[in-house]
């Protein structure tokens, strides 16, 4: 498949493709993708963020969960730049998650993220990733996302 440079925006972000919102958005740009082989995004990171706040406030770094939000959260761009948006009863579930942290991410930093494909069809994708500061690795992950019927859940009381 063909790479694409067109850039992503934060608005269109969670217009088109994300339905988290604040404080859960956690990407700001995409910076270019291959639909079905690999994407790519950027994290400004900063000390006003909710979850920075209180992640210590002596020394505040970016929580190693925000970072796997994040990584899902590509993910689910993958999806839709890749297949189309989701149907309205459908949703992307995170099936499996599995993060090494290599070092901390400080307010001011930009964290650029990139995933890449290993299997990827209509519902499922297997991922491996990484993120990077200032050209140094700070995280790698491998995750499983599923697209799902809404249905699914039915028992649940959204």
């Amino acid at each position: 498949m063909a790479e694409t440079s067109r850039v992503i925006g934060f608005t269109e972000l969670k217009e088109r493709y994300l339905p988290q919102r604040y404080p859960l958005l956690l990407l700001d740009r995409v910076t270019g993708f291959a639909a079905g082989e690999w994407i790519e995004a950027i994290k400004a990171v900063t000390g006003n963020s909710p979850d920075l706040v209180g992640h210590f406030p002596e020394r505040a770094i970016l929580p190693g969960s925000a970072m796997m939000q994040s990584f899902a959260q590509l993910g689910i761009v993958f999806f839709k730049v890749t297949n189309g948006a989701l149907a309205d009863n459908e949703l992307t579930v995170v099936t499996s998650f599995k993060i090494r942290l290599m070092a901390p991410v400080i307010p001011g930093e930009i964290m650029r993220l990139r995933l890449a494909a290993r299997r990827f069809s209509p519902t499922v994708g297997v991922f491996r990733g990484d993120a990077e500061v200032d050209g140094h690795k700070v995280a790698a992950v491998t995750l499983t996302i599923a697209k799902t019927r809404l249905s699914t859940y039915a028992d649940i009381p959204w």
